[in-house]
């Protein structure tokens, strides 16, 4: 390009600059929450914000305007947000509902109730009573739900009541309102609000210190399966930020045996989430555990994730864990196969051929037929006669033969597919 076609492709980005300028969102100036408005003053200008395109921009002129709130000007922010019902964002009328429940939670409480939408109406009661909960007025909070006669209404904010009452610091009193509430309605979500209530109010510590005092044992008419639910739920949640310490709960709770089939859901998602931070930890920690589907489950995942994020690793680990598994007259035993199998299962999409002579030795409970069908939906893409030649020798019924087959076709048919749109 010559000196005056860069002048002119310079020039008309110049020109497109600051027409851009012109045509983009205007500046906005935030509002003075010290300022004092009448209810027209602030429906005006919360309608003003609501129409604003940019997403924090939005949020942080209306928290500027919901700093000013008073109960003279409070109708105003809420018809400018009801008016707006079909375009908002929800994070826009929860900002609302939190700022007007700090001013007058039964008003705010009584406004959503009306709402003629649903998903407002949803929305709008759980956000009000937890945040009425939260706020330190916790028996208002729960003598306005005992009112509640509408079981709808009283189902959507029981877990958001008791969210927000470990919220504000009571997780003995939101304990026992939990239970109270479970003995009642075992479906209602109460035991989540719990858990994650305390969790935010106060760490992974204390949500697993209560988990620990809870007797799951008792007769379940007695609390029993209260106290598994919550101690389930805690492995869960807390575990995702501290696994180490979730882990050594689970060690308690599941003693020198058997673990109890109750806590058997844990086990999975634990192993996981500390195989987020350290694979090898995960499934040490795993080999351990007495054998059963929950543990064949959490190896496969476990090795399955490591090798997906650096497989020569996981493979040099279970080299080293298992020296006979090399041999391929060898018959795999149980755990073998189960961390074999979720290596396979990266196996198969980079060397499927070496998948495939690996994959024979697994036993029928380590997801062997699916490992057939992922080796065989992968190596068909690059090898489809040494693929089929393969299948035709493997030892299963002809359902199984039939599933192996249909996942090499499938994959040969989108081959064929992505080619003739190529062309």
């Amino acid at each position: 390009m010559n000196r005056s076609g860069w002048l002119s492709t310079a020039a008309a980005a110049l020109v497109a600059f600051y027409l851009g300028k012109t045509l983009g969102p205007a500046q906005i100036g935030f509002p003075d929450p010290d300022e004092a408005r009448t209810a027209d003053e602030m429906e005006s200008e919360v309608a003003q914000a609501l129409a604003e395109p940019r997403a924090f921009v939005r949020a942080s002129a209306l928290i500027r305007l919901f700093e000013g709130l008073t109960n003279e000007n409070v109708s105003g922010a809420a018809h400018a947000v009801d008016s707006q019902a079909s375009e908002n964002d929800p994070v826009d009328l929860q900002m609302f509902l939190t700022a007007w429940t700090q001013l007058d939670p039964v008003a705010a409480m009584r406004e959503v109730q009306g709402s003629t939408i649903q998903s407002r109406r949803e929305l709008g009661l759980r956000v009000v009573m937890r945040e009425w909960a939260a706020s330190g007025d916790t028996l208002a909070a729960g003598n306005y739900f005992d009112t509640l006669t509408d079981p709808d209404q009283r189902r959507v904010v029981a877990g958001p009541l008791v969210r927000g009452w470990a919220l504000s610091g009571d997780s003995p009193g939101a304990l026992a309102l939990a239970r109270r509430l479970f003995e009642v309605h075992p479906r209602w979500d109460v035991i989540d609000g719990l858990v994650r209530g305390i969790l935010h109010a106060q760490g992974a510590d204390s949500a697993l210190r209560m988990a620990r005092a809870l007797d799951p044992q008792i007769d379940p008419q007695k609390g029993g399966e209260f106290a598994q639910k919550v101690i389930l739920t805690t492995l869960d949640l807390a575990g995702r930020d501290d696994p180490k310490a979730a882990a050594a709960v689970y060690e308690e709770f599941a003693g020198a045996a058997a673990p109890p089939a109750w806590l058997a859901p844990s086990l999975g998602p634990l192993a996981v989430q500390i195989g987020h931070l350290n694979p090898a930890a995960a499934a040490e920690w795993l080999l351990p555990m007495p054998e059963g589907p929950e543990r064949s489950r959490a190896l496969m995942e476990v090795m399955g994730a490591w090798a997906d994020r650096d497989f020569d690793a996981a493979w040099a680990w279970f080299e080293k864990k298992c020296p006979t598994a090399s041999d391929p007259k060898s018959e795999l035993s149980p755990t073998e196969s189960d961390l074999l199998a979720g290596l396979l299962r990266r196996m198969a999409r980079i060397r499927p051929a070496d998948a495939a002579r690996w994959s024979i030795r697994l036993r029928p409970e380590s997801n062997r037929i699916e490992t057939f069908r992922r080796v065989a939906y992968f190596w068909s893409a690059t090898d489809a006669r040494s693929a089929g030649e393969w299948i035709s020798t493997l030892d299963l019924s002809p359902t199984q033969l039939a599933q192996v087959r249909e996942a090499a076709e499938w994959r040969r048919t989108r081959l064929d597919g992505s080619a003739s749109e190529e062309q």
